[in-house]
Formats: structure tokens, sequence, C-alpha cells
């Protein structure tokens, strides 16, 4: 059985939605879940329907499903999402779009961790600031060497607490699928630089959650990602990874 009518106006309706009343997300739940449970019983993923329709249908309710990916995402729908895609992966293993579409899900799924560091981060440099205030007093320099130590050593701790466990987990698959996508639009000649900065975005985010003694490896690959899209004659990258680019490029060969 194929896709019916039915359910590709509900996947449209949510598609209009997301773009023009974004801060309504939540409203289309419902429907999303009766349009999943439909396709499921109709067997949808053995239908003839074409494979860039099914991929369009699943791009979908995955922008819904993590609307809110600070907050977390929508699990069932992200689930179900994730699943269909590496169901479409197993028999086209290098279709670039559904490569590119498993390594933004794992990416958003680790936006809620990704967010809890950024305020932990935030906390702990407020702090650091606050402790490193001498109200007047210059430090000596083994005085700054020490706090320098204390502070280093502290960031080393924060990678064994859980947020950053986590992230690291779900952003290993994020990359490992971003950088398949790469190399097979490479190959077809369809290389985008949105997709760059997708794979060079998963890849700083895991940087900036590993050890020191590993980050070095996904910070290059970002640069590299970045650099490439920078070589697309009509592609300008957004402005803060321009400044990154900028600043950490040229450390890199």
């Amino acid at each position: 059985m194929t896709q019916t009518h039915d359910d590709t106006n509900i996947i449209e309706q949510i598609a209009i939605l997301l773009r023009a009343r974004h801060d309504q997300w939540e409203s289309a739940l419902p429907a999303a879940r009766g349009c999943i449970a439909s396709l499921d019983a109709r067997l949808w993923m053995q239908s003839p329907v074409p494979l860039k329709d099914k991929i369009y249908t699943i791009e979908v309710l995955q922008s819904l499903a993590f609307a809110d990916a600070d907050s977390g995402g929508v699990d069932d729908i992200a689930n179900w999402c994730l699943y269909q895609l590496m169901a479409l992966l197993y028999h086209s293993p290098n279709d670039s779009a559904i490569l590119r579409d498993i390594g933004q899900n794992w990416l958003q799924r680790a936006q809620p961790y990704l967010a809890a560091i950024h305020i932990q981060y935030s906390t702990s440099s407020s702090s650091n600031s606050t402790r490193s205030s001498t109200h007047g007093l210059v430090l000596t320099a083994s005085e700054e060497e020490r706090l320098n130590a204390a502070t280093m050593a502290e960031a080393e701790e924060r990678l064994h607490t859980s947020n950053y466990v986590e992230a690291r987990g779900i952003l290993v698959p994020a990359t490992e699928y971003f950088s398949r996508a790469v190399e097979a639009s490479q190959r077809l000649g369809s290389l985008s630089g949105h997709l760059l900065i997708e794979a060079a975005e998963a890849f700083m985010s895991l940087g900036n959650v590993s050890y020191s003694r590993t980050n070095e490896q996904y910070f290059r690959r970002a640069i590299h990602y970045l650099r490439m899209a920078t070589a697309m004659p009509t592609f300008n990258l957004p402005a803060h990874l321009q400044q990154y680019l900028d600043d950490y490029g040229r450390f890199v060969d």
C-alpha cells in the first residue's frame, strides 16, 4: 500500500506550521502521531512510494520532533524517524540525504546536553573570574600559574560528568554520519556548503566535550570542512563560523 492523500496533506500542514508558526509546533504532535500510525499500518516502508518522498516525510517529522531541541526532542517521533532512516539506509547505503538526516538526528539528540554544558561552563567561568579578581592587586607569575593550573584541572574534571559523557556518546555517531554524507555528496558532485557547516558544527561540538588528548583531531576536521565551504564560489559562511575560522584556522595546516 502507498502513502495516502490524507497522510501527504498532514505532512504538508506540519511543514507549513513549522515555517510560519514555529512556536505552535506542539499543536501538530497529535496529527504527526496519527500520520505515523497510518504509515506503519499501511506498510509504508515496503511501498512503491518514491525514495525522495519518503525522505521528505521523515525530514518534516524529524524537524517537528526536534522543534525545541535544547529542551529535548519528542522521543517517540525522533526514534521513529531514526528507525525509518536506518531502514532506508540499508537499501541505499550511499544516499547522502539519508546519511545527512541521520547525522542531524544524532546531533539534535545532543543539544540538551550541550545546552546544559553551556550553562555549566558559563557559571564556572563567572566563578573563576570572581576568584581571579584581586581587588586591584596584581597576581605574581607563580600565582597566575597556579590559578591557570586549577582552572585547567576543573575543566578536565568536568569532562567526567554525565552531560559531557552523554554528549560525547551521541556526537560520535553524528560526526560519523555527517562525514559519510560529505563523502557521498562529493562522489555525486552535489556537495553543498550547508552540509559542510553542519558537519563542521558536529565536529566542533565533539571537540568541545572531548579530552585535550583527542579533541585536536575533531577541531582539525571542523576547520577542514569550513575551508571547503569557503572555497565554494557562491557560498558564504555564517558570521560566527567565519570568525571561528579566522581565529583558529591559522593554527591548522
